[in-house]
């Protein structure tokens, strides 16, 4: 167990298939783009409705947000096990995880949406929201939330399609569920005829069939593709060491996304002392921001998928140059998309919200965004990189460590110890995605990752034998 990795061992046969970078990038990040387009559109929507309409769905979309990451670890934990096997020419293996993640995905999501079925109103108390927000919020919050059920099958569902080569088929499902959330939207928002629905509850309603029909249509495209080695009594049929691989590796690959978001949410209450403009402020630049980082983060997803092959295969020393080739194209990414949105931040602002105060506090904002995602090209280069070898631990715990001390610690200071409000969050916020990325180009850098996909090969073979 102690040994280090032999470089010149044979390499296994890595699967074949379509496996290119811009055939797993683009998609995918078309796919990101959809995904998120979901609550972009209604916070756009909203917007022509009132600024306090915005505010109140902000807040409950980064609960939903944190359920998100949460469906996520189990996709992620999946993902990994799923690509090295395939690396390594295990499809039964393979084909077994995949429907043991379906299985978790199922049950954790039904956990969540009656969670926040039964404590959205007191979630909303406890972020401090102004008192007549509540109610917009926590209606919002059901019913969206609701959907959590179906959100976590598509989540899972979507990487499954990734990892096996076929990204365009989450990508085309996306696309139709963006096209009704938007229609369904319109009706609710601007009533060219008159119509059952309406205001922020209705916005809440059509999201949640929306995501029920992607979730349906992913179920029966999955049936009709029928990879091989999965079978249907897999799903329910869950090996507890399968469960602990997948819950274990999801949990520490997934621990860094829900410290970050849950600090989003806690930094969201220092913020309501500041008056609905600041939190106006912070949604728009958040709902913003995310296009000027997602190629990026697309890239480094599709890098991960290779390299996670790679790694499976034993082609150690291939995955470790292809990420880091990969890093200068996320950081190119990032670094232009930043720049161009700031430097056109107020026309951009100005599609959501005529409000002159809005506008005004978000233009450090954008300014402090581009330190923001220098941060991201390393994580999500290096960190991608480390999840795809399931070298987890130690990420988990100095990322968890940085977002709670740096992010939330320093964000409060900043914001209201020292009175810089929103711009203080901003501030804490790239000191933090820079320290937390520049720790993860260092653990990739030194390399102890090989080890950690060496010891899991060897736990899959004595479970086998």
């Amino acid at each position: 167990m102690g040994e280090m990795p032999d470089h010149t061992q044979k390499n296994l046969p890595a699967q074949k298939g379509n496996y290119s970078l811009i055939s797993l990038a683009i998609p995918i990040l078309i796919e990101q783009v959809l995904r998120n387009l979901l609550g972009t559109i209604n916070v756009f929507m909203l917007g022509k409705y009132s600024d306090e309409a915005v505010a109140a769905v902000g807040v409950a979309n980064q609960i939903i947000s944190v359920v998100l990451i949460a469906f996520t670890m189990i996709a992620s934990g999946a993902a990994i096990v799923i690509n090295q096997s395939l690396g390594a020419g295990k499809e039964s293996d393979a084909g077994r995880f995949s429907m043991n993640a379906v299985g978790i995905g199922v049950a954790s999501g039904a956990a969540v949406s009656a969670i926040l079925l039964l404590l959205a109103t007191q979630m909303m108390k406890w972020l401090g929201l102004e008192e007549e927000l509540i109610a917009s919020a926590a209606v919002y919050l059901r019913w969206v939330g609701g959907a959590s059920v179906f959100i976590a099958l598509s989540s899972v569902i979507a990487v499954l399609f990734r990892c096996y080569g076929k990204a365009k088929i989450p990508m085309i499902v996306i696309s139709i569920v963006n096209l009704l959330n938007f229609a369904g939207n319109y009706l609710v928002i601007f009533r060219p005829f008159p119509f059952v629905l309406q205001g922020v509850e209705g916005v809440g309603i059509i999201r949640f069939a929306s995501e029920a029909f992607g979730a349906g249509l992913l179920i029966i495209l999955l049936i009709r593709e029928h990879f091989k080695s999965q079978h249907v009594r897999d799903v329910w049929h869950i090996k507890p060491a399968a469960f602990r691989l997948i819950a274990g590796l999801g949990f520490m690959t997934g621990a860094e996304g829900i410290s970050y978001m849950l600090a989003q949410v806690v930094t969201t209450g220092f913020l309501t002392a500041f008056g609905t403009a600041a939190l106006s402020a912070k949604v728009y630049v958040n709902t913003i921001d995310y296009y000027a980082y997602v190629i990026g983060n697309s890239i480094g997803a599709a890098v991960q998928i290779i390299s996670g092959r790679q790694m499976g295969a034993r082609q150690f020393d291939q995955a470790y140059r292809n990420t880091n080739r990969h890093w200068f194209a996320v950081l190119g990414c990032n670094m232009f998309f930043s720049t161009a949105v700031y430097v056109f931040h107020r026309p951009l602002m100005g599609l959501f919200t005529g409000s002159e105060e809005v506008i005004a506090l978000s233009a450090p904002l954008f300014l402090l965004c581009i330190a923001i995602n220098f941060g991201r090209s390393l994580n999500h280069t290096f960190n991608y990189g480390l999840r795809a070898a399931g070298f987890t631990f130690w990420p988990m715990i100095i990322a968890s460590t940085s977002i709670w001390l740096i992010n939330c610690g320093m964000g409060y200071v900043f914001s209201t110890a020292l009175g810089l409000g929103v711009v203080g969050l901003w501030i804490a916020m790239a000191a933090d995605d820079i320290i937390r990325g520049s720790i993860a180009a260092m653990f990739w850098r030194s390399r102890r990752w090989e080890q950690s996909v060496l010891n899991a090969q060897r736990k899959q073979e004595q479970q086998a034998g």
